[in-house]
């Protein structure tokens, strides 16, 4: 299909949404076969032809002798346009050169799969029979699983972002920004969600060995379930998931940002947070007090190891704050 860059915004609600590449997937509630559709997703997501292995690692897992039960919502690219694949309480709304259709999961035995048009420039997928979102203010989804109650594919060629901005009310619409997620092809899953958009080079972030990258905009809580501190449930921290690691505690560390400075400190966790400044080879375990982490320094958290890169020389005497405590 013609891959023309698009954006993926967030409804807000529950469930989970996740892209993988150009797979996008809603999975409308967090039961524990979600970590497994998710998989099946992101592992698809790599193939020759995702749409086709998309399809086929989800069946197994649908149609199976213990089927999943938990509805979902997905596009991934075909040879020949765009896969949509819908199962259960949901509904997706399509727009192409030829006008809006809607198809409604609730309607199939088993799922609706569907090849939507190479003309197709914008998908909008959501749980219920409600209005299609148009998607939150400040949300583009670029790699990573994050919460929400649906997600708006759409392309952003100048011809189709004039037809969206031109249907959107004026309270619907939305800006750019930025979201980042380490791809898995380790034990270690990390999840980023939305953040401030960051500049198209970042200017400091915290960056894996397999390429993911975490713009050091905001706080982040570190762990195997993040989502348990209240930081992270008032959107005032964002989480950063590592899943499958016996040595990561569910709130393990946290990472605060204050002017120019990057701290980071222990939950009291069993497994121990580490610290390695620039070019050191060994590593030492912080407390709960918060230590700050200089350019260059690595952070490990069970077997994830993320660097705290910046873009030129920080400078040292400015913008520095108070320890957050």
């Amino acid at each position: 299909m013609d891959r023309n860059p698009y954006t993926v915004k967030i409804a807000r609600g529950d469930g989970l949404i996740g892209r993988f590449g150009d797979v996008v997937m809603y999975v409308g509630d967090e039961s524990a076969s979600v970590t497994r559709m998710l998989e099946a997703a992101e592992s698809a997501a790599g193939s020759t032809h995702p749409a086709a292995a998309t399809a086929e690692r989800l069946g197994a897992l649908v149609f199976g002798a213990d089927p999943l039960r938990a509805p979902f919502g997905l596009v991934a690219p075909a040879s020949d346009g765009l896969l949509l694949l819908l199962r259960g309480d949901l509904t997706a709304e399509f727009e192409a050169a030829d006008g809006v259709r809607t198809l409604s999961g609730g309607r199939a035995l088993t799922w609706v799969d569907e090849i939507l048009p190479e003309s197709v420039h914008r998908v909008a997928v959501a749980g219920g029979t409600g209005p299609h979102p148009s998607g939150c203010p400040h949300t583009d989804l670029r790699a990573g699983v994050v919460p929400g109650g649906g997600f708006v594919w759409c392309r952003v060629d100048a011809d189709n972002q004039r037809r969206t901005d031109a249907a959107a009310a004026p309270s619907q619409q939305t800006h750019e920004t930025t979201m980042e997620w380490s791809p898995a092809d380790t034990a270690s899953r990390p999840i980023a969600p939305a953040r401030t958009a960051a500049p198209a080079a970042v200017a400091r972030a915290l960056e894996s060995p397999d390429g993911g990258v975490y713009p050091l905009d905001r706080d982040y809580v570190i762990g195997r379930d993040p989502l348990r501190d209240a930081a992270v449930r008032d959107a005032t921290a964002s989480p950063i998931v590592v899943q499958n690691d016996q040595h990561t505690s569910r709130v393990h560390a946290y990472v605060s940002v204050r002017g120019n400075a990057v701290w980071i400190r222990d939950a009291a966790t069993p497994g121990g947070t580490f610290i390695a400044a620039p070019g050191a080879e060994t590593w030492t375990r912080i407390g709960t007090a918060p230590t700050e982490l200089e350019p260059g320094s690595r952070l490990r958290v069970g077997e994830q190891i993320l660097t705290y890169h910046t873009q030129g020389e920080r400078d040292h005497t400015s913008g520095r704050s108070e320890s957050p405590g």
